[in-house]
């Protein structure tokens, strides 16, 4: 395994160091204390008098067979060693290397050095018996090197003196019942020149060349273990997230997050990447889920450390959930940031949060599994569309009575499968049978008993928008997500939010991915197994939906989706991003390598980068010419009587009863919005008309079977009808 010091050398950055030396040993005899009550104030002070304290060589402790010196069982441990020093000008830098459990403040000549986050602020007082939020495991006994923090000649001027000088720790135990306590110590001094003041370096010693970034850094240590695809195995983590526009050095304090965490191997084709992406979740030191605030997001403990690889823009994703987002409808939230993993570093990744059940991701109701009857039992469900993985999946397959439409599978995922009871899934089930048996049996175009009050009307328009404007491979088919809330908040059903667009925006060599032209509903999908649920065909086919979709997409092109606003996007995603793109594919070179399932090869990033923008401009200017097809005025909701036959053959009679009696023709168009026929009509006094229309165009000419929209052509509100004829 590559070690630390082939790592940090990825930077430029280097300290004006000569040599090393080690002036604390580990092994040092230290003076210490175990501690059954409070020490006196100033014991980390060179004035204080250690004659009353036990001695013996470091480390001291118990437990891990890692003490030279042990101790009885206790919550905090008091240290202290001298060291001397006969002049400062040579000191360029200080490093403090650390092995730990659980806690500890370090203090030189009395002064605050260092202490591990689990410790509190900076500058507080923590007695030997307060309680930390984490524990945290050593790491030298499993074989692995000591953390460590590194200060530069500034830091330290003013905490050393000629003469004698006295590194004092405390050590903190999480509970005065721990099983086991470590405190292993060394304090070493990178010389500006020459000379020689102290001993030389330990055997493990590596040079701490920086390791700097504008992105946070998420070091990941699983004590050895490979991470599996499932279950979760427990790991630590550390986060190092100094605040926008702060460098965010390998060395610092892990201010963002340290502790436990769970991490398993996520996603279904992707896991043929050599570049993993993971699923986390941060827990505490027994193991259950701890909800924490990472990288600014609200509190949680569920997470995905996205690893975008055949997308080389490392963009795609994180590009549309930022849209998605400024449109008014919830996307994850993404932040960048540069992943270590036991000690090798992996690359640029991004910080997302796993589609859930939350008041700050997709807040529906709770759903216990008590709540079996009534109101309780209709909210809140998440179900996906998705291929299976892991072993939490159970799903059913629902398959139309319509011929020209395969089936899809549901999959339960909020509650759980392991959570939801029987009563519940069988509702969330038969909810969705009425749903789609509404479509199936035509009934689902009615003004009243339709589907138009039993979706969210305009969260389905900008899912649909969003999918189209990537025109998304895997789109509504895969990785698609469905919720309903309980009938008292909302009864209607959701979709979103949008997910998993590596593969958009030209990047699939199949399925017409790579084209910016043609609409992605007109797939041919052959007989590929995941397909789109059928109902989504028929409302994109219904004439109401296409003219809200035409006005969105018109109203949305001149803010979130205008191409100022999507270059300013993309620029402000690159500029995060910064260095950090360089060292991704200096340690993943494949700029010039064809990675499933790419339809363009850069060989650069800045070529890559191209192709998308030139792929995203193409593409909004073949959608705005497309939402121009039909030039009528959106309806919100046809206005028919009866219409009957409905499928029809060989004619079709439908009664309107118009909201303007001024109506003098009726139009009819094809799917593709060409005029075909066009009737006079005459209102009565009451606006009803009645017309038959026997399936052939303007020349008398039979139509083939299909779809198609009968259209009232001149007043102030539109009335529209969507008929279906079979041959």
């Amino acid at each position: 395994m590559k070690k630390l010091l082939i790592l940090l050398i990825l930077t430029n950055l280097a300290l004006a160091v000569d040599h090393w030396e080690t002036a604390v040993y580990e092994g040092d005899i230290w003076n210490y204390l175990a501690a059954t009550a409070e020490p006196p104030a100033d014991w980390m002070t060179p004035e204080f008098d250690e004659s009353e304290w036990a001695q013996g060589p470091g480390g001291i402790g118990f437990g891990d067979n890692d003490d030279a010196t042990v101790i009885d069982r206790v919550h905090a441990l008091y240290m202290r060693t001298t060291f001397y020093i006969i002049s400062v000008d040579q000191l360029e830098s200080c490093l403090l290397h650390y092995d730990y459990d659980d806690g500890f403040i370090a203090y030189l000549n009395g002064q605050e050095l260092f202490r591990s986050p689990n410790m509190g602020a900076p500058g507080t007082y923590f007695a030997y018996n307060d309680a930390m939020t984490n524990g945290h495991e050593a790491y030298m006994y499993r074989d692995q090197l000591p953390e460590m923090k590194l200060f530069n000649s500034e830091q330290i001027a003013s905490l050393f003196q000629i003469g004698e000088n006295v590194l004092a720790i405390q050590v903190q135990n999480i509970s005065a019942g721990s099983s086991d306590l470590s405190s292993r110590f060394w304090l070493s001094f990178g010389m500006a020149d020459e000379s020689v003041m102290f001993g030389d370096v330990p055997d493990w010693f590596f040079s701490p060349e920086p390791f700097s970034s504008m992105l946070p850094l998420i070091i990941i240590d699983t004590q050895g273990q490979p991470i599996p695809d499932e279950p979760k195995i427990h790991g630590m983590m550390r986060v190092i997230d100094n605040g926008p526009g702060v460098e965010n050095d390998f060395t610092d304090p892990a201010i963002g997050y340290n502790g436990h965490i769970g991490i398993e191997i996520r996603g279904a084709s992707s896991q043929m990447y050599p570049k993993k992406q993971y699923a986390m979740e941060t827990r505490d030191s027994l193991g259950e889920n701890l909800n924490v605030e990472l990288l600014g997001f609200p509190s949680e403990n569920d997470w995905i450390l996205h690893a975008p690889y055949s997308d080389k823009t490392l963009l795609r994703n994180n590009l549309v959930y930022t849209l998605a987002n400024q449109t008014g409808n919830y996307a994850s939230r993404t932040k960048y940031f540069e992943l270590f993993l036991n000690d090798v570093y992996q690359g640029v990744y991004i910080l997302m949060e796993k589609v859930k059940r939350d008041n700050n991701r997709i807040d529906i109701s709770k759903l216990n599994p008590d709540e079996i009857s009534g109101d309780d039992l209709t909210g809140g469900y998440i179900i996906k569309v998705d291929k299976w993985a892991g072993e939490d999946t159970e799903r059913w397959f629902s398959e139309p009575s319509l011929p020209q439409y395969g089936g899809v599978y549901y999959q339960y995922h909020y509650p759980k499968p392991g959570d939801i009871a029987p009563e519940q899934a069988a509702y969330i089930q038969n909810y969705i049978d009425e749903f789609e048996q509404m479509f199936e049996d035509g009934t689902y175009l009615d003004p009243v008993d339709g589907y138009y009050d039993k979706i969210d009307w305009d969260q389905f328009v900008d899912y649909a928008i969003m999918q189209e404007f990537a025109k998304n491979v895997d789109g509504f088919r895969l990785s698609s997500f469905l919720y309903k809330d309980k009938d008292s908040e909302d009864p209607r059903l959701h979709t979103g939010p949008v997910w998993d667009f590596n593969l958009a925006f030209g990047n699939a060599n199949y399925y017409e991915g790579s084209s910016p032209f043609s609409w992605y509903f007109d797939t041919d999908f052959g007989t590929d197994p995941w397909r789109i649920p059928f109902w989504w065909y028929m409302i994109w086919d219904d004439v109401n939906f296409r003219y809200a979709f035409n006005a969105r997409w018109n109203e949305l092109r001149e803010n979130v989706l205008s191409l100022d606003n999507i270059w300013t996007t993309v620029d402000s995603l690159v500029a995060e991003m910064g260095p950090a793109i360089d060292r991704n594919f200096e340690t993943w070179p494949i700029l010039s390598t064809w990675v499933w399932p790419n339809e363009y090869i850069g060989g650069s990033y800045a070529n890559e980068l191209q192709y998308l923008e030139n792929w995203i401009h193409t593409r909004v200017l073949w959608m705005d010419q497309q939402t121009l097809d039909i030039k009528v005025e959106v309806p919100q909701k046809p206005f028919i009587e009866a219409a009957y036959p409905n499928p029809f053959n060989p004619s079709q009679t439908i009664n309107f009863q118009l909201r303007d009696s001024q109506y003098s023709q009726i139009a009819i168009f094809d799917i593709k919005g060409r005029q075909i026929q066009e009737m006079d009509v005459s209102p009565d006094s009451d606006g009803r008309v009645s017309i038959n229309w026997d399936g052939k165009t303007q020349n008398s000419l039979p139509v083939p079977s299909g779809i198609y929209f009968i259209v009232p052509q001149t007043a102030s509100e539109g009335n529209i009808y969507k008929v279906t004829l079979l041959r």
